[in-house]
């Protein structure tokens, strides 16, 4: 017997269905238990993975949570199905998101052959060179300068290969929307796939993406740009590839437009508008948490997703508005790439500066790996693993800049006996260089975006320095090439290790984590849940917005102690692109004890206004709005209503503004014509908390979802066994490799003049029972045994 999950049922609704079932004796569904995978009960093959229930499904159908299949939120009846912590749904798709699992044939083009290159060609060329005008160049001076320079790939590096790969992409885009008017497809058939003919049996073969050669064997160590990690898929994960979906784009013309609202096709409101009215600045700290959840956060969203702006050809920022910011450039002047926010006339804010138009530049785009036409979609510069990119770069020739090329260590700037990160030389990557100052490189170009995210960075640098160093007094006939891969796979390790042992419990909570089935082996253990046909591609929806939910959790300011006594509070826009205090004997120590004792904010509609108003603002009295650009980023990306998204999930959609409440409800209603045009990231961060976590459902089963397949998708991932992963650590490197912690990397690699005592956890609040201040030289933080690395 089975239950059928309409839309509109609820999931508590269908857990006490289910009760009732079983209180009358009637079997609704056989219920099994989580199967726990040791290392002395390995799968029999490589791809086979353990899901948390198998019964209550047709054959050849798995359970699953909602998130894991796009059926249900197609309007087709799907059958429920009981998990350990939830309902879930009955699932032949896997996570194939645009599956058509129901048959419907999609329809093919018979002319394919013959379209015209060269009118395609002409049409790219004219978007890509129009307006080289001054006024379409960015001033170096504003605040969107200092936005530009966050996104900028790198200031001393060719440009043509990325912008190569984006102009083909463009293409096919054109191509797509050449045929849809031609066949006159509906917004639905471009959608879920308006033709699943691969272009190279076509003259468009050009266009298509062409993957890496492998070796015939698996490499020993990860390669840097990610390349030959799937040997089914060699370029999966690679820097410049696209980001995947969990649903459907959601466009304008169904292919690159942005959306408009679904009543009667009204424009959408002002991104700046919904920022103004829903997201105002209050205090509502969460003494659970400290400022590292967030700090952490960045510095690992920075590792696995990195959006490109689009820019003029000769590299130069592209404008969008007119001088001094009084409205937009007209439509017919402008560059293609533009989609300026509209600063509304009675803005609470900008008005005092006669503001009307914000900067914005949509995101560089990438050919579908497919090699098939479609909507946009959008490119990631960095390498989609988690797999240290943020240390070490993307590219072998980032890589080497790094690498001071002896004794498998990285390049320092020694500072008069202190070990800081080496200095960038190029004049655009800081604010000011004046005599002094410092600006520094790393393996990610945001290094210096916050003071902050600095000092995060310098942790990990100098991790790898001291086991490099360590690695090389255990085993002296190692050459510099083999202590840089050993350190650099055992830093990737602990990084991995703090990311799913500390931070991600703490931003969707241990249930999640159980459902996700996240949590680390323990002891001698390895993982045997490595599956080739897993996806680990970042999700637009977790890069565009579930994890930029740490936007609502940044508190404005720096309290900076010294000796037990607030020395100095520090604006945060006073710091950004402005990292010269690093370079105070103190300041290392004195950010990582405000980091790891001060609280964050709680994850809901307020936004410190220094992100709000005066981000990025340099010498100017005003800066750009964070907010605003995160929403019109999701329509750039074609992000679908927030609304689908709670469908997606296995939550009711909402039907009335009411529903958010009295207060945000009528703001709601005066912002948007339709309860389904709210944005995905302003309704993630309205949503309730979830059990344990920062987050509620939506962003947390984006959340989940993403580091799952991360973990699964991952060949290199630390716990994988021999069988899958070449370079495997020994169980007994293994049951090491998991006492890594924050606080052991803070007590290992800080300057050691203030911070001398570490609480067990530095994600959770310091001090209190179960997480008390413990000496970093005894045993009661637990340490890395390198001993057994020693050949």
């Amino acid at each position: 017997m089975y239950y059928t999950w309409h839309q509109d049922t609820n999931v508590v609704q269908m857990v006490l269905i289910i009760l009732c079932l079983q209180i009358l004796n009637i079997e609704a569904v056989e219920f099994v238990t989580n199967k726990t995978v040791t290392e002395s009960t390995p799968p029999t093959t490589e791809t086979e993975t353990f899901t948390k229930t198998e019964t209550g499904c047709k054959s050849s159908f798995t359970c699953v949570l909602p998130i894991e299949c796009p059926i249900h939120v197609r309007k087709e009846k799907v059958e429920a199905c009981p998990l350990a912590m939830r309902m879930g749904i009955c699932c032949n798709t896997g996570r194939n998101f645009t599956e058509n699992s129901h048959g419907s044939k999609r329809r093919h083009f018979k002319n394919i052959n013959h379209i015209s290159i060269q009118s395609l060609n002409e049409m790219a060329v004219h978007k890509a060179k129009i307006n080289t005008r001054a006024h379409s160049k960015l001033e170096r001076s504003s605040p969107s300068f200092s936005h530009y320079r966050n996104s900028k790939i790198s200031f001393d590096v060719d440009l043509s290969p990325v912008f190569h790969v984006a102009d083909r992409a463009m293409e096919m885009v054109l191509a797509t929307g050449l045929y849809k008017e031609k066949e006159a497809f509906s917004q639905e058939e471009i959608e879920w796939g308006i033709s699943s003919e691969n272009l190279k049996t076509t003259t468009l073969e050009r266009l298509c993406p062409v993957p890496p050669k492998c070796p015939p064997n698996a490499p020993i160590y990860r390669h840097i740009d990610g390349s030959c990690n799937n040997k089914h898929r060699p370029d999966a994960g690679m820097p410049l590839t696209t980001y995947t979906r969990l649903l459907p784009a959601s466009y304008g013309d169904g292919v690159y437009t942005p959306r408009v609202s679904k009543h009667e096709g009204k424009p959408l409101p002002s991104a700046r508008a919904v920022s103004s009215s829903i997201f105002e600045d209050h205090d509502n700290p969460n003494y659970n948490f400290t400022m590292m959840v967030m700090q952490f956060g960045q510095f690992l969203t920075h590792d696995i997703t990195h959006g490109i702006d689009n820019r003029h050809e000769n590299g130069e920022a592209i404008s969008c508005c007119l001088k001094e910011g009084s409205g937009e450039i007209p439509v017919d002047d402008r560059h293609p790439a533009c989609m300026p926010i509209e600063i509304p006339k009675e803005d609470p804010f900008y008005w005092y500066f006669e503001q009307r138009c914000m900067n914005f530049v949509r995101s560089v785009i990438a050919p579908r790996h497919d090699c098939t036409l479609g909507y946009a979609e959008q490119m990631n510069k960095v390498t989609h693993y988690l797999d240290g990119s943020v240390i070490y770069g993307s590219n072998p020739a980032e890589t080497n800049k790094l690498r001071s090329h002896h004794g498998g260590k990285l390049k320092i700037f020694d500072d008069f006996g202190r070990d800081l990160l080496p200095t960038d030389a190029e004049s655009d990557a800081c604010v000011g260089s004046d005599d002094g100052s410092a600006c520094f490189f790393a393996g990610d170009t945001r290094v210096n975006q916050m003071i902050a995210l600095v000092a995060v960075h310098l942790l990990f640098h100098r991790e790898h320095n001291r086991v490099a160093e360590e690695l090389a007094y255990l085993n002296s006939d190692w050459d510099d090439e083999k202590l840089f891969l050993e350190a650099r796979r055992i830093v990737i390790a602990e990084f991995q290790v703090i990311t799913y042992k500390e931070f991600l419990p703490a931003v969707i909570g241990h249930e999640s984590m159980e459902e996700f089935g996240l949590y680390l082996q323990e002891g001698l253990s390895y993982s045997y849940d490595y599956d080739h046909k897993v996806d680990v591609s970042i999700s637009n929806e977790f890069a565009s917005a579930a994890f930029r939910y740490g936007h609502s959790i940044v508190e404005g300011y720096l309290k900076i102690y010294g000796m037990k006594r607030m020395s100095e509070i520090i604006d945060l826009p006073e710091i950004m692109f402005n990292p010269s205090r690093m370079r105070k004997v103190e300041f290392f120590d004195q950010i990582l004890s405000t980091l790891t004792t001060e609280p964050i904010q709680e994850v809901d509609n307020s936004i410190s206004e220094s992100l709000s108003r005066y981000m990025f603002k340099g010498g100017n009295p005003f800066g750009v709005d964070l907010a605003s650009i995160n929403i019109q980023r999701g329509r750039d990306h074609g992000m679908r209503p927030y609304n689908d998204y709670r469908q997606l999930v296995g939550l009711d959609r909402i039907y009335a503004f009411e529903e958010f409440g009295p207060v945000l409800g009528r703001k709601l209603k005066r912002l948007y014509a339709s309860v389904d045009d709210i944005d995905l990231w302003v309704g993630g961060l309205l949503e309730p908390k979830y059990s344990g976590g920062l987050v509620g459902t939506t962003f947390k089963d984006i959340i989940g979802d993403q580091f799952s397949r991360l973990r699964k998708g991952d060949r290199f991932f630390f716990e994988h066994s021999p069988k899958n992963n070449p370079e495997a650590f020994t169980p007994e490197q293994l049951q090491e490799l998991r006492k890594a912690s924050m606080s052991r990397l803070i007590c290992d690699n800080s300057d050691r003049i203030y911070l001398n005592n570490q609480a067990l956890n530095a994600f959770r609040k310091p001090g209190v029972p179960g997480n008390e201040f413990a000496d970093c030289s005894g045993p009661v933080i637990p340490r890395i045994n390198l001993q057994y690395w020693k050949d």
